[in-house]
């Protein structure tokens, strides 16, 4: 078990490695980060599959590599993050909106197949290493974070605190809306929407929104 570096009161965050039953007092949040199933449950086990999370009040998990975040609702959370020394990702710039980011940790490194993982048609199989990173978002209630189509990497998000959404767009206009991911806590997006192009990831445009003060989980899987 080992605590991560940006744990705080506003999400303790805890990561556990090749674990077996290991009993859970809740509520928390909890993620696969791994390529194979965990498994949770009390008395009979479900499976938990790659890039998924639920929420536990008990029982016990079983996995290979898997994050445990606390389920709170913070008031002045984000005086709370400025507090932490979290990062202003917009810079305060007027017009922009706020965004701030902790730390980011990188939690090690897993094999995956993109063409599993991604659910893409024609992509040739075969599983690749991947460095595991992983960091914390606030932003305030009615909050569009930026649509933006970039990152040379596969990334999901894990609602932890407050309603939130991950958004597609045809273009970087918001009236361009074509899919709406709803997130309360404990949810992570379903499916990673990007597709492997010559060993980088092509997203179309997209951003996530907070409809309520939200904090959110992103994880990060960067080819080695």
């Amino acid at each position: 078990m080992e605590e991560l570096p940006f744990s705080s009161q506003l999400a303790h965050a805890l990561v556990l490695r090749d674990v077996q039953q290991y009993e859970v007092a809740g509520p928390v949040v909890v993620v696969n980060l791994a390529s194979s199933d965990a498994l949770v449950g009390h008395g009979q086990s479900s499976a938990l599959p790659t890039f998924s999370s639920t929420v536990l009040y008990g029982g016990t998990i079983t996995g290979a590599l898997l994050a445990v975040l606390s389920l709170e609702t913070i008031p002045n959370a984000e005086q709370i993050a400025r507090d932490l020394g979290w990062v202003d990702f917009y810079g305060g710039r007027p017009g922009h909106p706020v965004l701030l980011r902790s730390a980011q940790h990188t939690i090690g490194t897993v094999q995956l197949d993109p063409a599993v993982v991604l659910r893409q048609p024609g992509l040739e199989p075969g599983e690749k290493s991947f460095a595991v990173k992983a960091n914390l978002w606030f932003s305030p209630a009615g909050t569009d974070c930026g649509i933006h189509n970039r990152h040379d990497f596969i990334e999901v998000h894990t609602q932890i605190a407050g309603l939130g959404h991950m958004q597609k767009f045809t273009s970087p206009e918001h009236a361009t809306l074509y899919e709406d991911q709803q997130l309360s806590p404990g949810n992570t997006n379903p499916v990673p929407f990007c597709l492997e192009r010559e060993g980088t990831f092509v997203y179309p445009w997209h951003q996530y929104r907070a409809d309520t003060d939200c904090i959110w989980l992103a994880l990060e899987y960067h080819l080695s």
